[in-house]
Parts: structure tokens; C-alpha cells; sequence
């Protein structure tokens, strides 16, 4: 968690005044739930602001990626010096307040952080996930999909 606000900070610094939300998603932003140790970050702005956005997130050194980004969600990666692993890896997503993949990547966050027993299985997947697939990023996603349309259906 401290890693994810050190980097909110250094983003909203940025960003100035611009109208914008960013929260922790992703498996570190649920304690306990395991994982790559990667900072999954969301960045919701208004919709006529996000090419903006986009300069400053790529001047401040996440580089975008189209083949990973989705009609909604536009995906960026950087890698970071950490004291723990030398390098941390953050995926950043930006999309727009009425994007159904903010509320989407939300109501995810918090039903795990809620419910323990939802928690315990999704750690399983991913294990079984990361153990099938290796190091394929589409076939894991692909692998955990239908728990996480599950979870959005009930939330």
C-alpha cells in the first residue's frame, strides 16, 4: 500500500489540478490475496482530458501499450527502483469516470476486500492460473475471467 500512495503522489503532482481519481487495484491493493507483487493503479479523468492525461503519464515514464489496452481502458507500463526488489513493476489503466471498467475494476477490489471466502478462491485460481499457463499474460487473464464475470454479476 505504501508503494501505491508514494506513486498517487508523484502522479497527482503531475497532473496539477486536473479533475482526476486514482486508486489500487490489482491483487496488492487486497491484503493477502498473494501474487506478482506488481501495483496495479486506475486512473479515472474526464473523457475529453485523457490524451492529456496520457502526455503527462508517458513524460512521467509509463510507457503505453496498445495491444494490452481495451476500447475503455487505456494500459501503461513502468518499472521502478524499489528498496525491497530493486525493481517494481506498475501497470497503470486510465480510463473515464462513466467507464464501465471503472466501476468494474472497483466493485472487484472491494468484494474481495470484503469477503474472505471470495478472497481465499480467487487466490486459488490464480495459483492454478500461473501454474497451467506460465508466463502467458492473455491465457492467465483468460483463466481468471469467469470467477471475476462471477463476482461482477453478484456486486
Amino acid at each position: 500500500m505504501k508503494l501505491f500512495e508514494k506513486e498517487k503522489e508523484r502522479i497527482l503532482a503531475v497532473l496539477g489540478g486536473a479533475d482526476v481519481r486514482i486508486e489500487h487495484i490489482g491483487s496488492t491493493a487486497v491484503p493477502g490475496l498473494g501474487g506478482k507483487g506488481i501495483i496495479d493503479i486506475i486512473v479515472a479523468a474526464e473523457k475529453e482530458k485523457l490524451d492529456q492525461v496520457r502526455a503527462i503519464l508517458e513524460e512521467l515514464g509509463y510507457e503505453f501499450d496498445a495491444d494490452s489496452s481495451m476500447e475503455e481502458r487505456l494500459f501503461f507500463r513502468n518499472e521502478l527502483s524499489d528498496d525491497l526488489e530493486g525493481v517494481r513493476r506498475y501497470h497503470l489503466h486510465l480510463t473515464f469516470f462513466e467507464s464501465g471498467d471503472w466501476f468494474k475494476a472497483l466493485a472487484f477490489r472491494d468484494h474481495l476486500l470484503k469477503d474472505a471466502s471470495a478472497k481465499k478462491e480467487y487466490a486459488d485460481i490464480k495459483k492454478q492460473a500461473a501454474a497451467q499457463v506460465g508466463q502467458n499474460g492473455l491465457k492467465y487473464k483468460k483463466f481468471k475471467e469467469p470467477f471475476i464475470l462471477k463476482i461482477l454479476k453478484n456486486a
